[in-house]
């Protein structure tokens, strides 16, 4: 069994209020491996609406470069990678 643990979540936007969630997520050694990328989808039936976080993509981090950091190092690699991630997805849209 594998334990993931989230070890931060950040927002995104594309300077139109367009936000992507980014959920960060490390293993029992406090590694950042994964992180799951979310959008806010809005749902209406009648007079109710509502939005729901869906997933929309993963990035895998490359593990013989997060093994070799430190937990600290590794999350950066994570933030960065969900920088970039952004940029090409607005670049996208």
């Amino acid at each position: 069994m594998t334990i993931l643990e989230v070890k931060k979540v950040l927002y995104l936007n594309n300077h139109q209020d367009e936000y992507l969630r980014y959920e960060i997520l490390a293993n029992e050694a406090g590694q950042a491996i994964l992180v799951l990328v979310q959008m806010s989808l809005q749902n209406q039936i009648g007079q109710l609406s509502w939005a729901v976080w869906t997933k929309v993509d993963e990035l895998p981090l490359p593990a013989e470069e997060t093994a070799k950091a430190t937990p600290e190092e590794a999350l950066r690699m994570a933030i960065d990678a969900c920088i970039k991630h952004r940029a090409e997805w607005q670049a996208q849209a």
